[in-house]
């Protein structure tokens, strides 16, 4: 449970203290770092004796009121490696450290540029030679200077970026030889537009996460992201 969240702090304290009263084990987050993943994992013995994981990644906070008012997308899966790599992620969060690299997912303060650098730099290579390429970001806000500096890059190498942003974008659209192939588009309509999605061509196979996380210092640097 995140005690600072955005104006739902003494909702959020009720119900920790709701669930306390019940007997739930409940974490308030690492010291010094904003728990701002949303996550939800259920764990059951299956018929086998098997343990089955079932994990929800989402973009969007388990709140019956922004639910209506936001759009968001979740993924539901039982697939054993995420659903592994969730188990792990909360036994860190409840024992105060982020420790390993995971392999399905991206997890801040430590992985998550790294990884979306990773995924950038692939395209390049990939536009480099010949193969198709691009790259498809939808955020609330753009302002970090190394992701920016790497889309300028990708763009410089024929990678074809489209950048949906709902607020902040410091990244310059359109500029000759610079930024010719990337495209700014910001959504309005009749929801909140809150979802975080990450899109890599991949030569063809492409690669797609969703996530809690804006381009931001705070989310790359201050934040438990997914």
């Amino acid at each position: 449970v995140e005690v600072k969240a955005r104006f739902d702090e003494e909702a959020n304290i009720t119900w920790a203290k709701k669930l306390e009263k019940a007997g739930v084990h409940v974490v308030y987050g690492l010291v010094g770092l904003k728990t701002h993943c949303k996550l939800a994992l259920v764990i059951r013995q299956e018929s086998d004796g098997s343990l089955g994981h079932y994990a929800h990644v989402g973009t969007g906070n388990y709140n019956p009121k922004t639910s209506r008012l936001y759009e968001d997308y979740g993924l539901f899966t039982a697939d054993a490696s995420v659903g592994k790599e969730v188990t792990r992620l909360f036994n860190e969060l409840s024992g105060y450290a982020i420790e390993k690299k995971f392999t399905r997912l991206l997890v801040d303060p430590r992985y998550l540029r790294k990884g979306l650098l990773k995924h950038i730099n692939g395209e390049i290579k990939n536009a480099k030679a010949g193969k198709p390429a691009w790259i498809q970001l939808k955020l609330n806000s753009l302002v970090d200077e190394v992701i920016i500096d790497a889309l300028y890059r990708a763009s410089q190498a024929g990678v074809k970026v489209q950048v949906w942003v709902r607020g902040i974008c410091s990244l310059i659209p359109g500029a000759p030889g610079l930024s010719e192939n990337i495209e700014v588009r910001s959504v309005l309509g009749r929801y909140l537009e809150h979802s975080r999605v990450f899109a890599f061509g991949n030569a063809g196979d492409p690669i797609v996460y969703i996530g809690s996380a804006d381009m931001m210092h705070r989310n790359l640097d201050r934040r438990i992201e997914v």
